[in-house]
Formats: C-alpha cells, structure tokens, sequence
C-alpha cells in the first residue's frame, strides 16, 4: 500500500517537472520565434498556460469521476473523434500546415483532432475488450469486430498525412488486444501490417520518400530533408556536458527549424548540457514505469487495457520523439510529450495521466475494501 500510494506522488512530480521544463524551453526560444511571426515575446507561452489550465481541469475531473461510466460513453466519443477528422479533410474547414490538413480552427484557437483519435481508441477498444472478456480468445469478438470498428480511424488520420500518429495508433491496438487476451495469431499481423502499410504509402507521398532517402543516405540531403536532423544533432554536440547557458542557444537562432515543437530536445541539450538532456530521458522512463506500476494494480480487466494503452501512448511518442532529433529513425512530426508545445497534445496527455491517477485511486479502494479477490478463469493476459 505504501508503495503504490509513493508511486501516485513520482508520477505527479516527474509530470509537473517535465509541464516546468516546457515552458522554461518555451520562454527561452519565444524570443526568437516573435520575430519571425511578428507575435508577442511571450505569446507562445501564454497560448500554452491556457492549454495547461484546461489540460488540469481535465485532469483533476477524469482523476475524480468513475472511469467505468466513462467507457460505457466510448463509442460516443470514437464516433466524435471520426467526425472531426472528417471536417479536417473539408475544403474551408480544416486547416492545412505544410500541407497536411490536420487542424481545426475554432475561435481562434486551432486543434489537433487526432489527438483525441488517440483517447477515444484507448477508451473503446478497453470499454469492449473489458466487456467481452469471456469471449476474448473467440476470432470475431476478440479480434475482427475490435478491428473494424476502430479502423476507420485509423486510415482518417492516416488521410491526413500523420503517419506518426497512426504507427502510434496501431502499437495501441495491437498492445491492447495483446493485454486483453486475443490469441497470438491474431495480435502479431497487427503491427506487422500496420507498419507495412504506412511505409509503402510514404513511397507514393513525395514529401515522406524525401524523408526516407535522407534517412537512408543523409549525405546526399544535408542541405534538404536531412539538414534539420543535421542541425539536430550539432545542437546536442555543442552543449556538451554542460551546455552553454539557458537563452544561450545557437541552433535556435533560424537554424534549426521547430526549436519549440518537435526539436525541443536538441536545445534543451545545448543549452542545459547532457546531464539534464539524460534527466529527461530518466524523468520519462520513470514516469513509463510509474504508469506500468498502477496499471498492474487496476481494479478490473478493463481498467488495466485503460491504463496499457495510455502507458504505450506517452512512452511510444517520447521515444519516437527521441528517436527522430538523434537520427534513429526518418524525421517523424511527433512532439515529446510535456514538453514540446502545443495544446492538443498537452490536453491528451494530461488527461492520461488523470485517468492513470483515476485507477491508483480506485485500485487502492479495491484492494482495501476487498483484499481478497477469487481468482477468475478469464484475465487479462499480463
């Protein structure tokens, strides 16, 4: 009991430390970006205050409410989720940014959609796995209807371009259907075709070859899709262990592109040094470790699928993030979670981590309400 009660407080103090961090990053290269977008100094920074107070709001509701009322709603919100991904590939409606429509303007505020895809997946697919427990080693139950239902929202997001978010997308499925229960044979094509499909459409989309050709032979692309990769890793470079003071970035003054989004990571290693860049990989291992703990003390089956797929979301995007600004895999727009700025990120993470602190709390209840629980012939497979 007391470790799972010290579990709860790392989690909230390595999330509040990574929230700290962002906006420290944010402050120190808003200076740069006014300039070029003729904004405030600090506008960036305030626009990402007011995504974190709604991201707590939320937070602190879904960390009080049952969340088993919560995913009877799951199928309502998949089917929100669809329709807003919808109205980003309408003409006059979504929003293009370099020339994916992604986004949806609403008084003045644009938001991601496929964001929320991610949280409506995770709730829907535990609400139904959870539900038909019984039933999960069956191939229509526990496989084909799982499938169906949630792949039109994988191929809108994959529509709009967002390959990254839809590899994520399908790591969710495939490691909550494997959680569940579902028979191997039907879990191990999921990532396999998933992955396939998305590398051969990024063949026939110019933009996402370039992409691969750069990773595949960056020598040939340093001035072209490689040279933010490049200009990535001699930001690291010239930190070293050190860095060289906060504001004291170079890289961020016009030649590293995305310094407060998805390359964050490289300016916070040279201008804070390698330690504190390691910290933020320890931070984030800790608070995946965190999130693996209380879900392994989920009160029921589908409270422990809520908690995997909210476990794979955080940690699948910070080390694709990672993994891109260190040259390990092609140049993916995947923003490192906390830290990177931008709201509609920030709100689905924050509204995981109440879900995560939804089950510590109702999985302490449990265990002192019924310290011993009959074992039951169906479980989920841990």
């Amino acid at each position: 009991m007391f470790m799972q009660r010290n579990v709860a407080y790392l989690l909230l103090i390595v999330t509040l430390g990574l929230i700290a961090l962002g906006l420290v990053m944010l402050s120190s290269t808003s200076a740069v970006l006014a300039a070029t977008d003729m904004t405030g100094v600090y506008s960036n920074l305030r626009k990402q205050c007011v995504w974190l107070g709604i991201g707590g709001i939320a937070c602190v509701i879904l960390s009080r409410c049952d969340y088993q009322k919560l995913l009877r709603y799951s199928p309502w919100m998949l089917g929100l989720a669809c329709v807003l991904l919808v109205m980003c590939l309408i003409p006059h409606v979504g929003v293009k940014v370099n020339g994916s429509p992604r986004w949806l303007r609403i008084a003045g505020w644009t938001y991601q959609p496929s964001e929320l895809a991610k949280l409506a997946l995770i709730l829907f697919l535990s609400w139904w796995m959870g539900k038909n427990q019984r039933h999960i080693c069956e191939f229509k139950v526990g496989f084909l209807w799982p499938f169906l239902l949630t792949a039109p929202l994988l191929l809108l997001v994959a529509k709009q371009q967002d390959l990254g978010s839809t590899a994520i997308m399908v790591a969710i499925v495939a490691a909550i259907l494997f959680s569940a229960g579902t028979p191997w044979r039907y879990v191990i094509p999921v990532p396999l075709v998933g992955l396939s499909a998305i590398v051969i459409t990024s063949i026939f989309i110019p933009e996402r070859l370039a992409r691969w050709q750069a990773f595949l032979h960056p020598e040939h692309a340093l001035n072209d899709k490689g040279y933010q990769q490049l200009q990535a890793l001699i930001a690291l470079g010239s930190g070293g262990l050190s860095g060289l003071g906060l504001g004291n970035s170079r890289q961020k003054m016009y030649y590293l592109p995305e310094v407060n989004t998805d390359f964050v990571f490289p300016i916070i290693g040279e201008e804070m040094g390698m330690w504190v860049a390691l910290t933020v990989v320890l931070a984030l291992l800790v608070l995946t470790l965190c999130s693996g703990w209380i879900t392994l003390h989920a009160p029921d089956p589908a409270g422990v699928l809520l908690g995997t797929g909210i476990t794979v979301m955080i940690a699948l995007q910070a080390m694709m993030n990672l993994a891109v600004v260190t040259s390990l895999m092609p140049c993916k727009g995947i923003p490192l979670p906390f830290i990177s700025y931008g709201g509609s990120n920030l709100l689905t993470c924050l509204a995981g981590i109440g879900l995560l602190f939804n089950l510590h709390r109702q999985g302490i209840y449990a265990n002192h309400r019924a310290p011993v629980v009959a074992a039951k012939p169906y479980s989920v497979r841990m």
